[in-house]
């Protein structure tokens, strides 16, 4: 995957081509329907007058992936000079996308993401521990804590008082190294801005690391599937891991609807729905969190001065661009919040605002 740092993207001089499409490899003929595929959009694009240069970079990121077995989807973000994104999704997209304009089309990334928040797996025992971050552009960092104290495993036979004082040590050694390996886990997920920390493995070092955490930042989850030896059910973690991480997005994505909803019909409530307000907010630099439902917001436009885009669009490849202050709102909403250092969370169901769009503001 290539780097999905949304705002570093966002700041990036256009145009772009925007990818979202069905990934899936689940026929024997997968891949030649994966090739017939490419030569559509490949001539969609072609006839759009994006430059060979952009087309050889997307056939060369085609080719390099090998979709795993099952259904899928994929986005592609190019701009002149890169691949910025190479994405697999979970599920194919309801409808394919191939686009070619000023701005890149970061919704279904957003999308993915806003399922996930930045989490550490502790995958624990006696000994230690394997840590795993993951930060908000989906970056993995892994490393092993030991601790440094010997021996921990209990005594079972014999011994009499020398067994009893044997076991007070091998306790406190436990202790010690239980402490160690919390020291760990909270760098790493104060490393990564972890929301929730997952932890695995035997259970009364988890218990212990548990108590040992008490993180006032990051809600601490333990799973059963999982251990630090080889041929641990790798799958049932990932899906425990999965569970955990997705249900702490869910509270998050609820918090922010409750300001919305505690907001809506307030005058001095620090909220406003609709596209026009939202773009009011954003010409005031005063968008904390946009919320929107691409569904609803469909292929709408907004009217922008294009100096409230800083100057990164350019119109090379773009037919009558330049002069123009029309913008996809699916495009130019996101990335206008982007680049305003808010936030961005996606809404669907019966929360879904007025217009598909509304934002939580910074201050009335």
């Amino acid at each position: 995957m290539y780097g999905t740092n949304l705002r570093e993207i966002a700041q990036r001089r256009g145009p772009f081509v925007s990818l979202c499409v069905d990934a899936s490899h689940n026929t024997e003929d997968a891949e030649q329907q994966k090739a017939l595929r490419w030569r559509s959009i490949r001539e969609q694009l072609a006839a759009q007058h994006v430059p060979e240069k952009t087309l050889t970079l997307l056939d060369d990121a085609i080719s390099k992936v090998k979709a795993e077995k099952g259904r899928a989807g994929r986005l592609l973000i190019a701009d002149s000079d890169s691949v910025l994104v190479d994405h697999m999704l979970a599920e194919p997209p309801a409808r394919e996308t191939v686009r070619v304009s000023a701005l890149p089309y970061l919704l279904p990334l957003i999308e993915q993401q806003s399922r996930e928040v930045p989490h550490v797996i502790a995958v624990v025992d006696r000994v230690g521990c394997d840590l795993y971050g993951v930060d908000e552009d989906e970056n993995l960092i892994e490393m092993t804590a030991e601790g440094t104290a010997h021996p921990v495993h209990k005594i079972h036979h014999g011994g009499g008082w020398a067994h009893l004082s044997m076991q007070r040590r091998v306790e406190e050694v436990v202790r010690r190294n239980v402490g160690e390996v919390a020291t760990a886990v909270r760098d790493l997920a104060d490393r990564v801005g972890a929301q929730v920390i997952v932890l695995v493995g035997e259970v009364g070092a988890r218990a212990a690391l548990a108590k040992a955490l008490d993180s006032p930042t990051a809600r601490i989850v333990e799973v059963e599937a999982g251990a630090r030896a080889a041929g641990a059910d790798s799958a049932a973690l990932e899906a425990q891991v999965q569970q955990a991480v997705r249900t702490q997005a869910r509270q998050r994505q609820g918090q922010v609807v409750e300001q919305l909803n505690t907001a809506r019909g307030r005058a001095d409530g620090l909220a406003v729905e609709g596209l026009p307000e939202t773009v009011s907010a954003l010409l005031a630099a005063n968008a904390d969190t946009l919320l929107i439902d691409p569904d609803t917001v469909g292929d709408r436009s907004v009217e922008l001065d294009p100096e409230l885009l800083r100057g990164i669009t350019a119109a090379q490849w773009i037919d009558d661009a330049t002069s123009s202050r029309a913008y996809r709102a699916d495009e130019a909403l996101p990335v206008v919040t982007l680049l305003q250092g808010g936030s961005i969370v996606p809404v669907e169901g019966a929360v879904v605002p007025r217009e598909g769009v509304a934002t939580l503001l910074r201050h009335r």
